[in-house]
């Protein structure tokens, strides 16, 4: 029998003139299809809605669209098999532009193709939306109507891309524009772009998977489109060229576009395709661009020494973490598409459980290593250690210091990351670095990891050393609302944290321990962090190489809050490691940053193979919550793990 492809099922008599659903025949590789009937004008859209399946050489050929649902609100009508279906207005003007006048388009809409209403179903289609936007012919955007002098912004894109196409210029500074005949930084035409590049589109989660899977994406904005190499040359001249090191971390600079980001994405999953072989080790690199440009990218050993060659799924949370989905749970369902996992999607648990569950999931993984590992071996799990760059260990180190209190607003245990927010300080486990590193930047845990371990009844089980307890800490916020507000607010607010920084680490402690020689804790903390009273810096480091190139602001810019060369105010409040948090003191006169919202009583803690402490809060009989990282002077190299005197002890996270 051949269940390519058939109509839904014709409505009884007794129904009124609204669509309703038919429950799929194949509901494993089961999907609708819309096929879109020619009209023009103010003729109502009409569609019909057929079956096919994701796989089989006899399905029917599709394009997916890609587009935001807008409000949400169904407010616009078209009609279905004859019948009335409610719709969003975005997905009408999508409709409504690509529809021909002449010939039937066939293509899968999420918002038609699926019966949201229906969970189980729902569930299951989210499951095959990899395998949809892969198997379709391409992939079409829906910007949205012309808007925001978007016309004159589009224009300036095409030059843009005939300036990369033609004249062989890879990148543009704003002392080019006048050679090249483009307008001056600032104009309005820039601005239209910039107004496009960061229209709602470009924030959804959701077009991680649809771009990434599908080699060919048109995108249209009104009556003018672009596919997705051509935007790629555009952004290139304006930002400068792409790093040379896949880094998990979401910020590789302070004013990155989501365009990029996404596209790092989308280069190194078609690079990994391409080669079809195990992952590159340290050191080595490869060629990516479809801009015949010398773009590389490698992996860092830190982190994916022994990696498969699919992302992993943590990697893509922590690089799309600050792009919006309606529903939370999609943050995770949203890219199950692209990496290798056995998770699957499920619209009846709540957001925190899913958000839990993924949790447990990498904690488990570091067990059932320990578990493979010591089975071969003839061991006992407890007589078996893993060292820290172990791929399941880095994973699960990660995903603690994404967590805390500091960092969560859903009712969550506070190793859960809340997926929800924004992180409101660059973790320490990331390193300084803005191009990546290859090894870790700290290690006060040592190289190999404690107890790690989960029960229903207490929670997470860690080992480590209770190191000290806060005796006082900051109160000035230095947060990325700041860049709203006015260049000399900015700066203002960096000179406060500064003086109260010193004011607390002068006069609450006479001589830390973490100093040395003649250099107290405090300067070197400021060294070591690359941070003075004009905020965080670049160094210029030995691990700055020239195959790293600095990227400078993108021409979009309209501003460069900068009090002097080397000193942005836009990298303090984006990646500089002051950003969300404070100086604090202990009770034995270390010295440190912690959480904006440390309180004297907490403690720090530093766990067995982390890179960095964490401020713990006690909460009840032997238990504390994670409130998040910290940095303490003197003891971020492992110093701690040889202080004999602080015994190993193990402790209850909830």
């Amino acid at each position: 029998m051949n269940i390519a492809r058939w109509t839904s099922r014709p409505q009884s008599a007794g129904d009124d003139g609204d669509f309703r659903y038919d429950v799929l025949r194949s509901s494993k590789t089961g999907i609708r299809l819309v096929q879109l009937q020619p009209g023009t004008g103010n003729k109502a859209i009409s569609i019909n809605l057929i079956e096919s399946y994701v796989t089989g050489t006899g399905r029917v050929p599709y394009d997916a669209l890609s587009y935001t649902w807008g409000s949400g609100n169904r407010d616009k009508n078209i009609f279905c098999n004859g019948k009335r279906l409610p719709v969003t207005r975005t997905l009408w003007e999508a409709l409504n532009r690509f529809r021909s006048t002449s010939e039937e388009l066939t293509l899968w809409i999420d918002q038609i193709c699926i019966a949201q209403d229906w969970l189980k179903e729902r569930s299951a289609q989210v499951q095959l939306m990899g395998e949809i936007f892969k198997g379709a012919r391409k992939v079409l955007v829906w910007l949205g109507d012309d808007y925001d002098d978007s016309r004159a912004g589009m224009q300036l894109a095409q030059q843009l891309l005939h300036i990369s196409l033609y004249q062989q210029v890879s990148g543009l500074g704003p002392s080019d524009l006048e050679t090249h005949g483009l307008p001056r930084q600032g104009h309005k035409r820039w601005k239209a772009l910039a107004q496009i590049l960061r229209r709602p589109w470009f924030w959804r989660t959701w077009i991680v998977q649809e771009v990434v899977l599908n080699p060919h994406v048109d995108l249209v904005l009104g009556t003018n489109s672009l596919t997705w190499e051509e935007l790629e040359r555009v952004v290139a001249l304006l930002d400068g060229p792409l790093p040379r090191v896949w880094q998990i971390d979401q910020a590789i600079t302070a004013s990155e576009l989501p365009f990029s980001r996404i596209n790092r994405i989308r280069l190194r999953h078609q690079k990994l395709i391409a080669t079809a072989v195990a992952p590159l080790q340290s050191g080595q690199t490869f060629d990516t661009s479809s801009q015949q440009q010398d773009q590389v990218y490698s992996e860092p050993q830190s982190y994916d020494a022994d990696a498969d060659d699919a992302p992993d799924l943590l990697d893509l949370l922590l690089m799309s973490r600050d792009l919006g989905a309606t529903d939370p749970r999609d943050k995770v369902y949203a890219l199950l598409g692209l990496g290798n996992h056995d998770i699957y999607p499920d619209y009846t648990m709540s957001p925190e459980s899913v958000f839990s569950e993924f949790a447990l999931h990498t904690i488990g993984l570091v067990t059932a290593r320990i578990e493979r590992e010591t089975s071969t071996q003839g061991l006992a799990p407890s007589d078996h250690t893993l060292r820290c760059d172990t791929r399941e260990v880095r994973r699960a180190l990660v995903l603690m210091s994404c967590a805390g209190r500091h960092n969560q607003s859903l009712k969550l245990p506070s190793w859960v990351p809340d997926w929800t927010t924004n992180l409101r300080s660059r973790p320490l486990v990331f390193g300084l670095n803005l191009f990546g590193q290859r090894h870790r930047r700290f290690s006060a845990g040592g190289d190999r990891l404690g107890v790690l371990d989960w029960s229903p009844d207490s929670g997470l089980q860690l080992c480590g050393k209770l190191f000290d307890t806060v005796l006082a800490t900051g109160n000035v916020r230095l947060d990325q609302d700041l860049l709203a507000a006015s260049s000399a607010t900015a700066h203002e607010r960096i000179a406060a944290w500064w003086q109260e920084a010193q004011h607390i680490s002068h006069t609450r402690i006479v001589r830390s321990p973490g100093s040395t020689g003649f250099t107290d804790a405090f300067e070197l903390m400021r060294r070591s962090l690359s941070i003075c009273k004009h905020g965080y810096y670049d160094p210029r480091s030995p691990n700055h190489h020239s195959s790293n190139p600095q990227r400078r602001n993108s021409l979009l810019d309209e501003t460069d809050i900068t009090a002097q060369p080397g000193h942005s105010a836009l990298h303090t409040l984006t990646l500089g490691p002051t950003r969300g948090r404070v100086v604090f003191v202990t009770a034995t006169g270390w010295v440190g940053i912690a959480p904006h919202g440390t309180q004297a009583g907490d403690v720090a803690f530093v766990i067995v193979g982390a890179d960095a402490p964490f401020i713990l809060r006690p909460c009840g009989s032997d238990a504390y919550e994670i409130i998040g990282e910290c940095y303490v002077q003197g003891i971020m190299s492992g110093e701690a793990m040889e202080m004999d005197w602080l015994g190993v002890v193990d402790i209850m996270i909830r």
